[in-house]
C-alpha cells in the first residue's frame, strides 16, 4: 500500500512538472519585430508596395492532456513589394513577383484549467492572399510553399534575398517558435493564398508569387489579409 501511495505522490509530481514546462516554453506575450524589407541585386524593378496593419487574431491552443487551455491574442503587419523581373532571357511576357513579408505579434496570452475554465481548441487560421488582374497567361505562375521544417529561430537581418541567380524564384522564409503550420492553401493563374495556423508560433514570414502577363501589360496587385 505504501508502494502504491508513493507511486501516486510521483506521477502527481511529474504531470505537474509536465505542465509546468509546457507553459513554460509556450510562446510569450511579444512585442512586433520590424518587417525586413527584401534586398534586390538582381534584375528586378520595383513597381509597387501595398500593407495591411494591425489585423487581429485570437488562437486557443488546448492541451487535454496538461488540463491546459492558452488563449491569445495579437496582431499581424503584412508588406507586399512587387518587382518586374528585368531580365531579358526569361523569355516573351514580362515577369512580376509579388513578397509577401508579414511580421506577427502576440498581445495577450492567458493560461486556463481545461476543462473547468477556457475555451475548447481553436487554432485561429490567418489566410494571407496576394491576387493580380489581369491572371496569368499560359499558365506561366507560381506561389512559394513555405515549411516549417525550415523555421528559423532567430530572424536575420535580410531573410529574403531577391538576386540573378534564380529571377523566376518565388522566396520563402519563416521565423518564430513554428509550431503550428504555414501552408500554401490556394493558387493559379488569378493569386495565391497561404494560411497560417496557431499564429501566436510565428515571428516572421514570407511567401510570394511570381506571374507571366503580356508583354508591356502592367498588372494590379492586391493584398488581403484576415482570420476566416
Amino acid at each position: 500500500m505504501v508502494m502504491i501511495l508513493v507511486g501516486i505522490v510521483l506521477v502527481g509530481i511529474g504531470w505537474f512538472w509536465w505542465r509546468g514546462d509546457v507553459v513554460d516554453n509556450a510562446p510569450t506575450v511579444d512585442a512586433a519585430v520590424a518587417i525586413p524589407l527584401p534586398v534586390v541585386t538582381g534584375p528586378y524593378d520595383p513597381v509597387a508596395s501595398d500593407c495591411r496593419e494591425g489585423v487581429a487574431w485570437t488562437s486557443t491552443h488546448t492541451r487535454p492532456w496538461q488540463s491546459l487551455a492558452q488563449e491569445y491574442e495579437g496582431t499581424v503587419d503584412a508588406c507586399m513589394e512587387v518587382y518586374r523581373i528585368t531580365d531579358e532571357e526569361v523569355g516573351d511576357g514580362d515577369f512580376y513577383v509579388a513578397v509577401v513579408t508579414s511580421s506577427w505579434t502576440r498581445t495577450d496570452r492567458e493560461d486556463f484549467w481545461y476543462p473547468w475554465d477556457g475555451g475548447a481548441d481553436a487554432p485561429g487560421p490567418v489566410a494571407i492572399e496576394v491576387t493580380v488582374a489581369p491572371g496569368a497567361i499560359g499558365n506561366s505562375y507560381d506561389a512559394s510553399r513555405p515549411s516549417v521544417e525550415d523555421c528559423a529561430a532567430t530572424i536575420p537581418d535580410a531573410p529574403v534575398l531577391l538576386d540573378g541567380a534564380d529571377p523566376l524564384g518565388t522566396p520563402t522564409f519563416v521565423a518564430g517558435a513554428c509550431g503550428g503550420t504555414i501552408e500554401r492553401t490556394s493558387w493559379d493563374a488569378d493569386g495565391a493564398t497561404w494560411t497560417a495556423t496557431r499564429p501566436e508560433e510565428f515571428d516572421l514570414t514570407v511567401t510570394s508569387f511570381q506571374v507571366k502577363v503580356p508583354e508591356g501589360t502592367v498588372p494590379r496587385f492586391q493584398l488581403s489579409v484576415a482570420q476566416g
